[in-house]
């Protein structure tokens, strides 16, 4: 091995560019962490400080309206041209298989659970109930039991498969459940919407569908759900006011609590900006009160108990002001996340007393509620249609309703906004560009030389440092190679894995004497250490994305932003003005928005193995992606590829 070579294998190849032996491995993460606390617990203060009614009244008519438009908005009304396509009589209910449009041609498919007892009389009080994470849907055996107990409770249950989930698997080639919703969160973020537009819309006009039944009182339906059956219920109940009342379970808990256990989860469980918005768990609750809300639990669940009792202790504040503080409630039993036989009754007697105006309904002996969850089993007489024949239980012919005849998708339905935004583009600004990212420009940041160590090379010196910005203490580790003598343009080059894997390259730049250096944005190499997997991806920069998401930050934009910090720093290291950029993998994508938005601090650009276009990643489904690689409504007005020289 020559000198050149050993210098450049030791100094890319050093696990820390730090002096002094300093981990800055987890510092971007903590970062986001720390700010996701400070604008939830903020979030929080600013509900608890609405000490009127109509302070109150106000905050909840603008957090609704910017949820809403951080959702993405949603469609028009159009008919549902439901249809029942079979009807199941079990002992005590009735189940009827329905399904519906929520869109034109985009089928929802649910089970209709019909009390079906003399006692019990129409019309009904209905209850929705969207199911959480299941491939098998609404035929899992604990969502049937849900649709049973709210029948056997006097109410009309429609439990509702969610997208990418029982018969509604939205694409062949694509995941399903938790990794279906991501997979079209990440295209989703690139049009300023989110994956609970479609999965809240589903849930409206599930409501619409369940009050046009005249076996139903469509002034007494509540919603309840688990887990992200437990998201879309709360998110129904905050949105939709129709509902009477609601009871969520294994999902509210506070925001910091549930990223410091489990870090961020499905699509649409984070929206751009959340906190800042006032759409945190407590915000959820309080945007219906006075009207009454259950927060249903357990001491083992992932989203935190302890996270779930301080938001209750703080939504009790809140509906004290309104003088309905019994308003608002929690339930919770032993044992981790599920539905229980203890809290799935619970839900539907809170749902009867308020709903149905049942006053004997609620409150409940807790310790028989609790009782009950001994020794029951989904054995098939408490499980519905969940152990029946795919052909009795299914509601589609072939139990998916993309085979139906014109049926469409999530991803057609993006698809086609994104051509609508097409026909009206116009090549991007740098003002547009800058705008839509926050992408501040470069005079507006600052950093400075957190540690150096310099190493003797063979005609020249090899400089190991990290720049520390100003602005939020971001590290940006880079390693600089200056001959004495350089010539030509000074060669800067990112890349989304190890640096030392760029060695060749630098190799290659030092032997036509040029200086070249390799630096790292956030979340790749050194600072590429997380907490928590992500759903759909091995990449540790996905969970930092997701933070910065619901921060109201893209991950990108902070990225381009270290790109150019870097730039000017080793332009000014090598005595020029500008130096030439080279990216690699989904480098590009930041280093693209660098290019565009600094030209005068670069000479050229080009990339390697980059990523598809933003529209591709649109237009072609069965392209995997990355929260870490989208802006927030970018196609709106630009593609990363439209940046490209």
């Amino acid at each position: 091995m020559t000198n050149l070579t050993l210098v450049v294998s030791l100094v890319l190849g050093a696990q820390q560019l730090q002096c002094g032996g300093s981990d800055i491995g987890r510092t971007v993460r903590d970062s986001l962490f720390n700010e996701v606390v400070r604008q939830d617990r903020a979030a929080d203060a600013a509900w608890i400080a609405c000490d009127t009614r109509e302070k109150l009244a106000a905050r909840q008519r603008e957090v609704r309206e910017k949820t809403i438009a951080a959702m993405g908005g949603f469609p028009k009304k159009t008919p549902l041209n439901a249809r029942v396509t079979g009807r199941i009589k079990k002992d005590g209910y009735v189940i009827e298989k329905v399904v519906f449009e929520s869109r034109p041609n985009f089928y929802v498919t649910a089970h209709l659970f019909l009390p079906d007892d003399p006692k019990y009389k129409p019309p009904y009080p209905g209850v929705v109930s969207p199911c959480g994470h299941s491939g098998a849907g609404k035929n899992a055996p604990w969502y049937q039991r849900v649709g049973v107990t709210g029948a056997m409770h006097g109410l009309a249950t429609l439990v509702v498969d969610p997208i990418d989930q029982g018969e509604r698997r939205q694409h062949p080639k694509c995941p399903i459940s938790c990794g279906g919703h991501n997979s079209i969160g990440w295209r989703a973020n690139l049009l300023g919407w989110n994956t609970a537009q479609f999965r809240v819309w589903d849930g409206i006009r599930a409501c619409d569908y369940l009050a046009s039944r005249p076996e139903v009182d469509a002034s007494k339906i509540g919603v309840t759900g688990l887990s992200g059956g437990g998201t879309l219920s709360s998110y129904l109940n905050a949105l939709d006011v129709r509902y009477a009342s609601g009871a969520p379970a294994g999902f509210l808990s506070t925001i910091r609590d549930v990223y410091a256990k489990i870090g961020g989860q499905d699509a649409e469980q984070f929206l751009f900006g959340q906190m800042k918005i006032g759409f945190n768990h407590l915000g959820i609750v309080a945007l219906r009160a006075p009207s009454p809300v259950m927060i249903v639990t357990t001491h083992g669940d992932y989203f935190p108990f302890m996270g779930s009792t301080e938001t209750f202790e703080n939504a009790r504040r809140i509906y004290s002001v309104l003088d309905v503080p019994d308003h608002v409630d929690l339930m919770e039993t032993a044992g981790p996340h599920h539905w229980y036989e203890s809290t799935r009754n619970a839900a539907m007697l809170w749902i009867r007393r308020w709903a149905a105006g049942d006053e004997s309904a609620w409150p409940q002996d807790r310790a028989a509620l609790r009782r009950l969850d001994i020794g029951f089993s989904y054995a098939p007489e408490n499980s519905g249609v969940a152990d029946e024949k795919p052909e009795v239980r299914n509601v589609t012919k072939t139990g998916q309703v993309m085979d139906i005849p014109g049926a469409r998708s999530a991803y057609d339905v993006m698809k086609d906004e994104l051509a609508r935004l097409d026909e009206k583009r116009v090549p991007p600004s740098v003002d547009g560009v800058r705008a839509v990212a926050g992408i501040r420009p470069l005079a507006d940041l600052a950093a400075v030389p957190a540690a150096v160590v310099e190493t003797p090379a063979l005609d020249g010196r090899a400089v190991r440092l990290v720049l520390s910005r100003t602005d939020d203490f971001t590290p940006i580790p880079m390693a600089a190679f200056l001959p004495k003598n350089a010539k030509g343009v000074p060669l800067l080059l990112f890349t989304d894995g190890k640096r030392a894997t760029l060695a060749g390259e630098v190799r290659a730049a030092l032997g036509e004497g040029r200086a070249v250096a390799v630096a790292e944005m956030r979340g790749f190499g050194e600072t590429a250490k997380g907490c928590h997997s992500f759903y759909g991806s091995k990449r540790p920069d996905e969970e930092m994305a997701v933070m910065a998401i619901s921060v109201g930050e893209n991950f990108a934009a902070r990225r381009a932003e270290d790109a150019a910090i870097a730039a000017r720093h080793f332009a000014s290291m090598a005595g020029v003005r500008g130096v030439e950029l080279r990216a690699r993998g989904a480098a590009a994508i930041p280093a693209a928005h660098a290019f565009f938005l600094e030209r005068g601090l670069f000479t050229a650009f080009s990339t390697k193995d980059a990523p598809p276009s933003w529209r591709d990643v649109v237009n072609r489904p069965e392209l995997h992606f990355s929260f870490a690689d989208t802006v927030f409504g970018a196609l709106r007005i630009y593609d990363w590829s439209d940046l490209l020289p």
